[in-house]
């Protein structure tokens, strides 16, 4: 038989090495491929699988986003609140100062001035260097601007001083101080307008600050240094033109007349106004006086102490700057506080100024019987 005359079944056998079985030959058991609907399905499993994993990465991701967000918008706040508290106390040492609470001659208030400055120029560093979210820059930058103005203002007082203690130019050196009020109000608008913008961002991130976004006011409201009077009296009591050097041989140097009056003693608070030549009868609960003194001179004073004595009572007030012309009443507690049928003379007393001719309308005795 000729080679080539294999019978084309057996071309037809594939051919088998090693004597191996054909495929599904024997006990194992075939697998038919998936079908279409179900690689389908499989691969809809796998979409949702990632479309939810993604989800939970970008919400982790949000999620130390807004926590990141929130511990930076905490840190900036309370960094403020550590310069602002600075701020406050630089502010009350200050018009302590010049309201004449702490005595001070005008040398010593020259040199804490200029210390003063430099504090201010130090919160000014603290305040630009503060590390704020994108969110607030505006209100940073207004930060900034405010505490810039705080301490060009605290220069300004400081460059005056010296000048308000002399007779020449005595006047402007006292109104570009009373310019630097001005500006010290400037500085607290703005603090303000940025705080309202931080308290407002932080209300739209819905981030919760303990103890909230600070304030910062240093240009005190009472007295009322923008009333120009008030400062004008400040300056001259540091100057030296105020009660510091009472009486009249006291030289104030400004060519003006000084002098203050006890216009009125009232009790309270009933109303009854008390005499000197008759005995007043005072109404139950009555136990504090309001005293009414007049600046009768042509020049603004400060430091004035009021003082109620008598039948071991005692009582002081101070008045801080009294312009000329002007008048203005303190209340006094009567303490320890009377008896009832107790009869006292009480003895009201205003203090001189510099400069002062006439004391004798500047005390009185009052006799009442509680």
């Amino acid at each position: 038989m000729d080679f080539f005359d294999e019978d084309e079944d057996d071309l037809d056998q594939p051919r088998r090495r090693g004597g191996g079985r054909p495929p599904g030959a024997g006990g194992g058991a075939t697998h038919a491929p998936p079908t279409r609907q179900q690689a389908r399905a499989r691969q809809v499993a796998f979409l949702v699988g990632a479309v939810v994993v993604l989800i939970l990465l970008v919400l982790a991701f949000r999620g130390c986003l807004n926590a990141r967000s929130e511990r930076s918008f905490q840190n900036y706040v309370s960094d403020l609140s550590s310069i602002t508290t600075e701020t406050d106390q630089l502010s009350d040492s200050f018009f302590q100062r010049l309201g004449g609470k702490t005595e001070v001659d005008d040398v010593t208030f020259q040199t804490e001035v200029d210390g003063d400055k430099g504090t201010a120029q130090g919160l000014l560093d603290r305040a630009a260097g503060l590390d704020a979210p994108d969110e607030v820059a505006v209100a940073q930058e207004q930060i900034e601007l405010a505490y810039e103005l705080r301490r060009d203002a605290l220069d300004g007082i400081a460059s005056q001083v010296g000048a308000a203690q002399a007779e020449k130019g005595k006047n402007d050196a006292t109104n570009v101080i009373y310019t630097q009020m001005k500006v010290l109000s400037a500085s607290d608008i703005l603090f303000a307008r940025a705080r309202a913008q931080i308290e407002q961002e932080l209300e739209d991130e819905e981030i919760v600050v303990e103890e909230g976004v600070p304030s910062s006011q240093f240009l005190p409201t009472e007295p009322d240094y923008l009333d120009q009077s008030v400062t004008d009296g400040a300056v001259s009591v540091i100057a030296g033109s105020g009660s510091g050097g009472a009486g009249p041989n006291c030289d104030p140097g400004d060519n003006a007349s000084h002098g203050l009056g006890l216009i009125s003693v009232t009790l309270i608070p009933s109303g009854t106004v008390l005499t000197e030549d008759a005995d007043t009868a005072a109404v139950d609960g009555d136990q504090e006086v309001e005293v009414e003194v007049e600046n009768q001179g042509e020049a603004n004073e400060g430091d004035i102490s009021v003082d109620v004595s008598g039948g071991g009572i005692e009582g002081n007030q101070v008045i801080n700057q009294i312009a000329a012309g002007e008048t203005q009443t303190v209340s006094i507690p009567l303490q320890p506080a009377p008896q009832a049928g107790e009869t006292v003379d009480l003895e009201v007393s205003v203090a001189t100024v510099c400069g002062e001719q006439i004391a004798d309308n500047n005390e009185g005795v009052f006799p009442v019987t509680f």
